[in-house]
């Protein structure tokens, strides 16, 4: 059965799209996660002695990158679109706010406590900062519960889920989604306390890799899937989503299990050499069904007819043509470059998941490390993927028509992608090209110390222009 976006319906009684996550993911990347990640990248790229405590910052940009600036976004954006696939309303609208609350407080404490916490050991405020941190996780998880509960409440009166077609494509995708909510922020919690427990300044890197690994996998990864083919084809014109949407959620969760389980600390202890085997074979079927994915969606190839192109529907007299193979008169700029750059790396970060666990089963070292594949996901395709939507979806649920300032549009395009390049080229450079040109290490680390000051830059012209176009 083809079916298109359901953005709303007037007869379910919708509660209004609250900007207010959206200001606060933006603050959050603006003042903290992003310019931690500048001082991250800069220090290590230009050599500086890093001091005990730096890992503290590292762990610090993670979790606010993920929760704060993309979680956020993801919390703001579900709370309005999620209902309206399901035409029913929020069971408790008013919760909203109470949601955003208690995350924003959260992700406060978090910055300001793990930030300074490295300065504070030996005196006597070490020990009630510490414990402030490991609060920020408690209320982090019961906005996170929160929020859960409510999209469980809300779904669960949907009544027959198979007179709701567009949702029912994308619920494994959902599901997943809360179930990463809930295991992230258990684990975060548990990690924050464990740590104020024993008086430390970072969390347990094992667990903390592991619970990077369940949010980026079953929050971030499969809603992008989700979201994409509910609102892209109408954006886009794609072809229509009749294509097996579930059955690849499926196999994509097998793969992810394959995939991270193995690599707990728990059970590449008991077992290292079958759990690498096994997280290795998670990596070759995870990067084939991302594949799969994207040329199913047919985003990039554009292989298939577009959804309009068997629409009996007749333009109005007079009215002027829409851009070639869009919906929109180009009044959000161009986003879709945004959304095309965001699949791009996608597909990158899906080959080098391919080359690595095809490498890693041979017996060969993955050429290709862990941290640039993840920076491919998150920065890469999430970030850029917001960027895109953002400008193009935001506005109107604000009730304009355009976006403020289309060249800021291309501005987010070109300093994204160059924080991307400028982040993950240098780790794919092989050794040998740096022993052979000397000056290629001057340059490459420079690339790298600046990525996150450039990332900064293009976020910060997404935070204006959305400002600008509250503002009109």
């Amino acid at each position: 059965m083809r079916t298109l976006p359901v953005i709303s319906d007037p007869k379910t009684r919708q509660a209004e799209f609250r900007i207010g996550y959206i200001w606060v993911a933006l603050a959050t990347a603006i003042c903290a996660g992003f310019t931690i990640g500048a001082h991250v990248s800069f220090v290590i790229g230009f050599d500086f002695p890093l001091g005990e405590g730096f890992y503290s910052f590292i762990q610090t940009h993670g979790h606010l990158q993920l929760v704060g600036w993309a979680g956020l976004f993801i919390i703001g954006i579900s709370l309005h679109v999620i209902p309206r696939l399901a035409s029913v309303p929020l069971t408790h609208p008013h919760w909203i706010p109470r949601i955003l609350w208690l995350m924003a407080a959260g992700l406060l404490l978090r910055t300001i406590g793990h930030s300074v916490l490295p300065y504070l050991a030996g005196g006597v405020f070490y020990i009630p900062v510490n414990w402030l941190v490991a609060g920020s996780g408690l209320l982090e998880w019961c906005g996170i519960a929160m929020y859960v509960s409510l999209l469980l409440r809300t779904l669960g009166g949907i009544g027959d889920i198979r007179m709701q077609p567009a949702l029912l494509s994308v619920r494994p995708y959902f599901g997943m989604m809360m179930t990463g909510w809930l295991l992230y922020a258990t684990l975060n919690l548990i990690l924050l306390v464990q740590m104020a427990v024993r008086k430390g300044i970072v969390m347990d890197k094992g667990w903390n890799e592991f619970a990077l690994q369940v949010f980026i996998g079953l929050v971030l990864l499969p809603v992008a899937f989700a979201f994409s083919v509910r609102m892209l084809p109408l954006y886009l014109t794609l072809r229509a989503p009749d294509w097996p949407i579930r059955g690849t959620a499926y196999v994509y969760l097998i793969s992810f299990c394959l995939l991270v389980v193995p690599m707990s600390p728990l059970f590449s202890a008991l077992a290292p050499g079958p759990a690498r085997f096994v997280s290795s074979l998670g990596m070759l079927l995870r990067g084939g069904i991302i594949l799969w994915f994207v040329w199913q969606f047919d985003i990039l190839t554009r292989r298939y007819e577009p959804w309009t192109a068997k629409q009996d529907v007749q333009p109005s007299p007079g009215r002027r043509p829409t851009r070639l193979g869009l919906a929109d008169y180009g009044e959000f700029g161009r986003f879709e470059k945004l959304v095309y750059a965001a699949y791009t790396w996608l597909v990158l970060a899906a080959c080098f998941e391919v080359l690595d666990g095809a490498a890693a089963l041979l017996g060969y070292q993955p050429p290709v490390g862990t941290d640039a594949v993840r920076h491919m996901y998150v920065l890469g395709f999430i970030t850029l993927l917001i960027f895109g939507v953002s400008v193009r979806l935001i506005p109107g649920l604000l009730k304009k028509k355009c976006v403020a300032n289309a060249t800021l549009v291309e501005a987010t395009l070109w300093l994204g992608n160059t924080a991307a390049v400028c982040r993950v080229l240098p780790s794919l450079i092989p050794l040998g090209v740096f022993e052979a040109i000397p000056a290629s290490l001057v340059v490459a680390q420079s690339a790298f110390a600046l990525s996150g000051v450039i990332g900064l830059g293009a976020v910060l012209c997404l935070g204006i222009n959305l400002w600008r176009t509250a503002g009109t």
